[in-house]
């Protein structure tokens, strides 16, 4: 099966709560009676188990959705955290045909939504970006936590992400690192940023890039405004730059790329998704000592993206 990007909603999510209700009378929804498990509507795939808007946090925002493969379990399980920018975006993002093939595969399907940067500024964190990171592990660790009453085996996870998303799950991956042993036995990134040091963002990418400084509360457009200031940011930025955080000890590494490393255009959306995120991002694993996956030009060769899935899949159900 090729991979469509992670960009479609899920027609069934947009039923409302009273229409769910009457599908739910005609046999064609299902509920779970714990707390904090909402109305899970039919998916494209008849032996799948969806479970809406589980509460891992406080914050409204604080939600995931689970699907299962048909069976007892307990089921080990792929984390996806959606891309945006951290400004916006939504785990409706990820595609039935890409839930589907993954539970087909015997591994449940976890998709989280997270605080944004207006949440962030709403809530006094700084730097910003600490609020999608900070939820992106609340949810890992609620996973720790639930997994075995919920049918997952925590012990066995994988976690990827788009874009801005994908920083998030090589930060928690690279992050959570130390526990030994790890639950966390792959990460994948599509089209993400590798780094906010904006310095390897210049020297990677292209001196035209603009991007990172709001992480830091800074104007997006002004990178030379963040470049210059990144004395000022370097701890945050080691700390929590996966660039900064690889090393030998980092679980299993796949990023792909829509676009082919010998691209050259240099359009905002190409700059921020380049395949020189990966390029430099492997060069830097691998002096630390650590092999990545890296693929590139998927928009040519979708069967990338089954190797991409293959990729965490094989990491936590063999």
């Amino acid at each position: 099966m090729q991979m469509a990007r992670c960009e479609i909603y899920n027609v069934f999510s947009r039923l409302s709560g009273r229409i769910a209700v009457v599908l739910a009378l005609a046999g064609l929804v299902s509920f779970w009676l714990a707390p904090g498990w909402h109305v899970l509507l039919a998916s494209s795939d008849a032996n799948r188990r969806d479970f809406k808007d589980i509460a891992y946090g406080a914050d409204p925002s604080n939600r995931m959705d689970l699907y299962k493969p048909p069976g007892k379990g307990p089921f080990p399980a792929i984390i996806y955290v959606h891309g945006g920018g951290w400004w916006n975006g939504d785990k409706k993002f990820l595609t039935d045909d890409t839930i589907d093939y993954m539970v087909s595969k015997g591994a449940a399907v976890v998709a989280i939504n997270y605080r944004n940067l207006v949440a962030a500024k709403r809530d006094a964190i700084f730097p910003p970006v600490l609020a999608p990171l900070d939820d992106t592990r609340s949810a890992y660790q609620y996973l720790l936590k639930n997994g075995r009453s919920m049918g997952i085996d925590n012990t066995r996870l994988a976690v990827w992400g788009d874009s801005a998303g994908g920083f998030n799950a090589l930060w928690l991956a690279l992050s959570v690192e130390k526990e030994h042993p790890s639950p966390i036995k792959a990460v994948g990134g599509i089209d993400a940023q590798t780094t906010i040091d904006p310095l390897e963002m210049r020297d990677w990418v292209s001196p035209s890039v603009n991007y990172g400084g709001h992480a830091f509360g800074l104007p997006e457009a002004d990178f030379q405004s963040f470049l210059a200031q990144r004395s000022k940011f370097l701890d945050a930025i080691m700390a929590l730059s996966p660039s900064h955080l690889v090393g030998a000890d980092s679980p299993p590494i796949v990023l792909l790329y829509s676009k082919e490393l010998q691209d050259q255009s240099t359009d905002h959306m190409s700059l921020v998704h380049s395949p020189k995120f990966g390029a430099g991002f492997e060069k830097v694993a691998k002096e630390n000592g650590q092999a990545i996956t890296l693929l590139d030009g998927a928009a040519r060769i979708p069967a990338r993206y089954d190797d991409f899935f293959d990729f965490l899949i094989d990491h936590v159900t063999k």
